[in-house]
């Protein structure tokens, strides 16, 4: 059966490839040509592994042959549903938030081909690295107290770019940050069989290890960068995020992976950096407002937190950061920074919490200002 569905089938994926083709649109401004390029490179791809499977498809074909065509479907169905999309439906503010995020680039001397922007997301900001396309909620372009995330997002292609000497050495420092935290917890599971403690406290420790290195240090580090790279309004991002949208603070996992460290972790971290990187007053008045809110939720770690998240550890991987941002040659955000989009966002913070009931008024008159700039671009 699966030979003669395969017949049929593959000719049909191939089929579907060259109208993927043909439905890239051909009139977007030059903001777009990498990703379409992208987007043209992989379908040509995934068109060729199809007519080598095809050429293959026999009586005996198998569960080999299935396998190696839906991973093949799979393949084309993000370069349709993230890639294309964003292109087919590229908006006015998609174009805007293309110079905005230019912009950014240029003041942080951003170090790598500058990613797409596309309001596509349905899961608040994101980046597709095989695409290089930064995908933010519809309406986030029109406000201006998460726009510091960019920051974040744009840091992930650093740990899949290969041969490029500008980024070795923060591939290098996020290597070194990888052997802290092995060594941890390599330390923490023998003294657990040393003690002869429960067998599930040594696989709590071991799932914790595996979240760190697969997952939590990339968010980390991407935090670092956001906080090195603009300074005080990515920390209050981070609290604003929480309280708008997050869960306990001090949520630990439980045998079981998971993508993101827990918040209180991550404003650690955040709140180091931006000691380090001297804006040490600014620190102390996020620092109150977060053990406010952490008291006014009534949160609580759990016992074994501080084997999961040691104040220690998150201060070495901060300084792993620290280095690593400073020896790519970025600018190094600092209270004397006076950039144009940094002085916005950062600006934007000081006016929400100077005058919160007159917030949205100033705003909306600063983001006005910030779009008819990108418009003229």
């Amino acid at each position: 059966m699966l030979d003669i569905y395969l017949s049929g089938a593959i000719p049909q994926m191939i089929e579907r490839g060259r109208v993927l083709t043909a439905s890239i649109p051909r009139d977007l401004p030059r903001d777009y040509d990498a990703l379409r390029a992208t987007c043209k490179q992989q379908v040509d791809e995934a068109i060729h592994k199809l007519q080598m499977l095809q050429s293959i498809v026999n009586d005996a074909c198998g569960l080999e042959h299935l396998r190696a065509f839906k991973r093949i479907v799979a393949e084309m169905d993000l370069i349709e549903t993230v890639g294309i999309a964003s292109l087919s439906r590229a908006l006015k503010a998609d174009h805007r938030l293309n110079v905005l995020i230019d912009k950014i680039a240029r003041e942080i001397q951003y170090p790598r081909l500058i990613p797409t922007v596309t309001t596509l997301s349905q899961n608040y900001f994101c980046i597709y690295p095989s695409f290089n396309l930064l995908c933010i909620p519809l309406l986030e372009g029109n406000f201006l107290l998460h726009l510091p995330d960019l920051y974040h997002e744009l840091a992930h292609p650093f740990f899949t770019e290969k041969n490029d000497p500008v980024l070795e050495p923060f591939q290098s420092h996020y290597e070194s940050a990888i052997m802290e935290v092995l060594y941890h917890f390599e330390n923490e599971k023998t003294k657990t069989e040393y003690r002869r403690g429960p067998q599930h406290f040594y696989d709590l420790l071991h799932t914790w290890q595996k979240s760190w290195i697969k997952f939590w240090l990339e968010e980390f580090f991407c935090d670092l960068y956001g906080v090195y790279t603009l300074g005080p309004a990515f920390v209050w991002s981070h609290l604003h995020l929480v309280i708008k949208r997050g869960g306990d603070p001090y949520q630990l996992s439980l045998l079981r992976v998971t993508s993101h460290p827990c918040d209180h972790a991550r404003m650690t971290a955040m709140l180091c950096a931006l000691n380090l990187s001297g804006f040490q007053e600014i620190t102390e008045q996020i620092q109150q407002k977060w053990v406010t809110f952490l008291e006014q939720i009534e949160a609580q770690p759990e016992p074994e937190y501080h084997r999961c998240y040691p104040t220690n550890l998150i201060e070495t991987v901060a300084d792993n950061a620290w280095n690593a941002v400073k020896e790519i040659q970025a600018r190094i955000a600092t209270p004397t920074t006076q950039d144009r989009i940094h002085s916005l966002l950062n600006q934007a913070w000081q006016q929400f919490w100077q005058n919160s009931s007159m917030y949205i008024d100033w705003e909306k008159q600063a983001i006005e200002t910030l779009l008819a700039e990108c418009d003229r671009q």
